[in-house]
């Protein structure tokens, strides 16, 4: 109730059409009403209080009858006030309504709406009715509301993780909203399948955020991952939320057991823990419904009202969006690294003479496919081909091209065509794909008999070479021009590897990280492989990978080949 209500109470009751009302209850109605009240005259002088005004501005009655505002009250500025009243409510008739001003109260600073509303008899102005109501919780309350709300627009979504994008919900939520807070998705938003429609077949949710600040029986029994049913049809107050997208609100105990009367199991379980006041609110984004998010308090006392609602419901909103973003990153992140990964070898085929292990591992920070890949070519003659390469840039461009040059490189190698002449092949194949398109590539020509590798780079990083006692040394690989620049040359350089060492060839996504130089990336890739485990080559792929790869932003990929401790026959 605002300021014009309460005094259109209070003035106009003795209006009613129930009868006449006498003196003594008019009294009644002005003296007990809780709202604070004072009646000046049109010199604007204090005339009549009730004991509410006398308790707000902790005053005696002879401290304020047949005084004027600016003689008792010293914090407002009553020279202001004096002048709208005499103006605007007694001189004009227009009432003020719903001003909020400051001031102490018992030491205490206060937020005071004000209102004043002239009083007549005859179509004259007798004075005015001024009302005044304590609403610092309500302010209190806004401004907590308000500071929520712009914390969530740089707190919530930091990342593109559905999980964390819950989680960072509940950690604002609790306690300043709630004790307790819960989010839960249905199961097809984390599965990156079609969202269901509306109907007959039970929903699956699954919590993905639990928040709890309890420290006694409302202590929550929930964990995140826990999968729960809500069965078919949805009736009751949750199809509300679930079905047309509207919030629920349960004030107290009694409210919390009838919205959940059709399944007693959440009913029982939230009053066994002590909530007495519980809010639940729908996860939309983009006209579709995530998900519920559920707020409870067993601890704080003050139940639920409309405020907590709209401020629920501003946040899951804000929350909703994030998710969906997440979600929508998340199906076409795994589409993207489907796609790639059908354009790389599913199986390296075996090689008389090396052992081989290899990853794959795409960027973590983009949903679009790379053009990185490897391949492991078997020849005829007893030799193998060990090819490295990465097309530039991240689209399905990149992929197609990436697809385009293992199938050419394999065909050609297959047709015994030398190092040297496959590159400038390849280079043919990106240069047709338009000047802004390029790559490297690294090519190993290896055989076991002889343990002689001919090794032609067209500008990819050098591989590294594991010796059997452990050291590890980066081979000197002429540069050549990168594929696609121009017809430029692609020279050879052999070398002969010793038995039982490794030849580790990688993408620049392994050793490349923001704020570090290249030089520092071998390093620490030489280190690796120095320090990983020698008797699986499958174990030090995977050391590798953990050490150079955990926060990589560009894709990787990783050939290790391992010389036979005897020569192949």
């Amino acid at each position: 109730m605002n300021g014009h209500d309460v005094i259109r109470d209070v003035t106009e009751s003795s209006l009613s059409n129930s009868g006449p009302v006498s003196l003594r209850e008019l009294d009644a109605l002005f003296d007990q009403s809780p709202a604070a009240l004072v009646f000046r005259d049109r010199g604007l002088r204090a005339r009549r209080t009730n004991a509410a005004f006398r308790r707000l501005f902790g005053l005696p009655d002879e401290a304020i009858i047949g005084h004027l505002p600016s003689e008792f009250d010293a914090e407002m500025d009553m020279a202001l006030v004096e002048r709208i009243l005499a103006e605007q409510v007694i001189d004009r008739g227009v009432p003020v309504v719903d001003v909020h001003v400051k001031r102490s109260v018992a030491g205490e600073r206060r937020v005071l709406l004000w209102s004043a509303h002239p009083v007549t008899e005859s179509g004259q102005v007798l004075g005015t009715l001024c009302f005044f109501k304590d609403i610092t919780s309500q302010a209190t309350s806004l401004r907590q509301a308000h500071d929520l709300l712009e914390r969530a627009g740089h707190q919530i979504g930091t990342t593109l993780d559905i999980y964390r994008t819950a989680a960072e919900l509940t950690d604002l939520a609790v306690p300043g909203l709630a004790d307790h807070v819960t989010v839960g998705l249905l199961d097809q938003v984390l599965q990156g399948e079609d969202l269901p429609r509306p109907g007959s077949d039970p929903l699956r949710f699954r919590r993905v955020a639990v928040r709890d600040t309890s420290k006694t029986r409302g202590k929550v029994g929930y964990k995140v991952g826990d999968l729960f049913t809500v069965p078919a049809p949805v009736t009751g107050p949750p199809s509300s939320v679930l079905l047309r997208g509207k919030p629920l609100l349960a004030r107290n105990r009694a409210e919390v057991g009838g919205r959940f009367s059709h399944v007693p199991d959440i009913a029982e379980a939230l009053l066994a823990r002590g909530v007495h006041t519980f809010i639940a609110v729908p996860l939309i984004a983009r006209g579709v419904t995530l998900g519920v998010a559920t707020f409870s308090r067993a601890e704080h006392p003050e139940p639920y009202g409309e405020a907590d609602v709209r401020l629920a419901s501003n946040l899951a909103s804000r929350a909703a969006v994030c998710i969906d973003n997440a979600r929508l990153y998340t199906r076409e992140r795994t589409t993207a690294v489907t796609l790639q990964r059908s354009l790389l070898p599913r199986d390296i085929p075996q090689v008389p003479g090396l052992e081989l292990a290899h990853r794959y591992q795409p960027a973590s920070q983009t949903a679009e496919v790379g053009g990185d890949w490897f391949d492991v070519i078997p020849l005829k003659d007893g030799r193998a081909a060990l090819v490295v390469g990465d097309v530039t840039g991240h689209s399905i461009h990149a992929a197609a091209l990436m697809g385009q040059l293992r199938t050419t490189s394999a065909a050609l190698a297959r047709l015994g065509h030398p190092p040297e002449e496959i590159m400038a092949q390849l280079s043919g194949v990106v240069s047709g794909h338009g000047e802004e398109t390029g790559a490297t590539c690294l090519y190993a020509l290896y055989d076991p008999a002889s343990r002689r590798c001919r090794l032609t780079s067209a500008g990819h990083l050098p591989p590294a070479l594991r010796y059997p006692d452990g050291r590890v040394d980066f081979i000197d690989v002429p540069g050549g021009v990168l594929l696609g620049v121009g017809q430029g040359r692609h020279p050879a350089t052999d070398i002969d590897l010793p038995a039982g060492s490794v030849l580790a060839l990688y993408t620049d996504g392994l050793i490349e990280h923001p704020g570090q130089d290249i030089t520092t990336g071998m390093s620490r890739l030489a280190r690796t492989l120095a320090a990983g485990p020698a008797r699986s080559l499958d174990e030090l792929c995977d050391s590798v990978l953990v050490s150079l790869g955990a926060h990589a932003r560009d894709d990787i990929a990783l050939l290790l080949a391992r010389t036979a401790t005897e020569t192949a026959r």
